[in-house]
């Protein structure tokens, strides 16, 4: 497969228009990932949706919680005080 003949000149550019879309889609999503992580977090004030898992952020870092319908905030099922800020988590895909 060389660039000498038609068909190895169509497969290099096929590849190189590929990889460049490739590295376009993945940039994008590069992108969303910084806007979502730095833009999405909401103050306390704005409360959760309940039993729905969130990203907190509380002193030890970073833990997924949920408020349930009480008004109590959990972390992997046990109480826990109210986080700092709090974004909604993201959706895991199907395995």
């Amino acid at each position: 497969m060389t660039k000498d003949t038609e068909d190895g000149f169509q497969r290099e550019w096929a590849a190189r228009a590929y990889d460049r879309s490739q590295l376009a889609a993945i940039a994008a999503m590069q992108e969303m990932m910084v806007e979502y992580a730095t833009t999405a977090w909401r103050p306390m004030d704005i409360k959760p949706p309940p039993n729905v898992p969130v990203l907190a952020w509380i002193d030890a870092g970073i833990a997924v919680m949920n408020l349930n319908h009480m008004g109590e905030w959990r972390r992997d099922g046990v109480p826990h005080k109210p986080p700092h800020a709090w974004m909604p988590a993201p959706k895991v895909p199907p395995s």
